[in-house]
C-alpha cells in the first residue's frame, strides 16, 4: 500500500465550462484538463515545446488577452523538442487557455519566450488547461454572481485521503466562496453559470468531504461562486483552493 501524498492530489476541470451566460456548466470530472497554471508576471509573448521528439502533428492553439484587454488567440502546430513561438499572437497581457488538438507522446509545455518560464507543462496524456471564469463582467446596476465547477481528484490507486477537507488557501480579491457537492465523483449541473447548483452551500471556511474520506480514485466537485459587485472595477488575481487530510 502506498500513502497519499500530494502529488496524488489533482486538480482538474468540470466536464463544461462556459465563457457566456447560456448554456449548461459543470457535470462530471474531465481529467484531460486543469484549471490551475501560473499567470504571466508580465506582458510577453509565449512558445510551446515537447519533451518527444515525434510531436509534430497536434496543434496548441492559446488564447489571450492583449495589452488593450482584447481577446487574441493563434494555433501552431507542434515541432516536437524544437520550441515553436506564438508570433502572430503578439504580445499577451494573459493567458486564458491552452489546448492540443490531441493528446501528446511528450510533455508539452507553454512557457514565456524567455525559454524557461513555464505558464504550466500539459502532463501526457491530457489536453491543455484553462482559466475556470472567462469572460465575465459586472453590471452597472446590480450585483451579479458567476458560478463554476472544478474537481480534487485523489489519483492514489490504494489509499483514500483521511478526513479529508476542501479549504481556500488564497483568496486576495475576497470575490470568491465554494461549496462542496453532496457526494464523491458527482455529476451535477447548474443551468447556466449565472444560476446557482441546487443544494450548494457556499462559505469561504474548510469544508469536510462527504463520507468523510476521499476514496482511492475518488474525485470531490468543488464550486466556486464569484461574486462582483455592481460597477467591480476590473480585477487581475488568482484563488488557491486546497485539499488536505491524513494519510496511512
Amino acid at each position: 500500500m502506498s500513502s497519499v501524498v500530494s502529488s496524488d492530489l489533482v486538480a482538474y476541470h468540470a466536464a463544461t465550462q462556459s465563457s457566456s451566460d447560456t448554456g449548461t456548466v459543470g457535470g462530471a470530472i474531465d481529467t484531460l484538463r486543469r484549471p490551475d497554471f501560473t499567470q504571466l508576471a508580465a506582458s510577453d509573448t509565449v512558445e510551446v515545446i515537447s519533451s518527444a521528439a515525434g510531436d509534430t502533428t497536434q496543434t496548441c492553439t492559446v488564447v489571450g488577452r492583449d495589452s488593450q484587454g482584447r481577446l487574441v488567440s493563434q494555433t501552431v502546430t507542434l515541432n516536437g523538442t524544437s520550441a515553436v513561438a506564438f508570433n502572430t499572437l503578439g504580445t499577451v497581457e494573459r493567458i486564458l487557455s491552452c489546448e492540443l488538438s490531441a493528446t501528446a507522446a511528450g510533455t508539452v509545455t507553454l512557457r514565456r519566450s524567455d525559454h524557461t518560464t513555464a505558464v504550466r507543462a500539459i502532463p501526457i496524456g491530457e489536453r491543455g488547461f484553462s482559466m475556470i471564469l472567462q469572460k465575465g463582467s459586472s453590471s452597472t446596476s446590480v450585483e451579479v454572481d458567476y458560478y463554476a465547477k472544478f474537481f480534487w481528484k485523489n489519483t492514489n490507486t490504494t489509499n483514500a485521503l483521511l478526513a479529508a477537507a476542501v479549504s481556500d488557501s488564497a483568496n486576495p480579491s475576497g470575490v470568491v466562496t465554494f461549496g462542496l457537492a453532496a457526494s464523491q465523483s458527482d455529476s451535477g449541473t447548474a443551468t447556466t453559470r449565472q444560476t446557482a447548483p441546487a443544494g450548494i452551500s457556499f462559505a469561504d471556511t474548510s469544508q469536510n468531504v462527504p463520507s468523510t474520506d476521499l476514496a482511492a480514485t475518488a474525485s470531490i466537485g468543488v464550486w466556486l461562486k464569484f461574486t462582483l459587485a455592481a460597477n467591480q472595477a476590473a480585477i487581475k488575481s488568482s484563488y488557491t483552493s486546497q485539499i488536505a487530510g491524513q494519510t496511512t
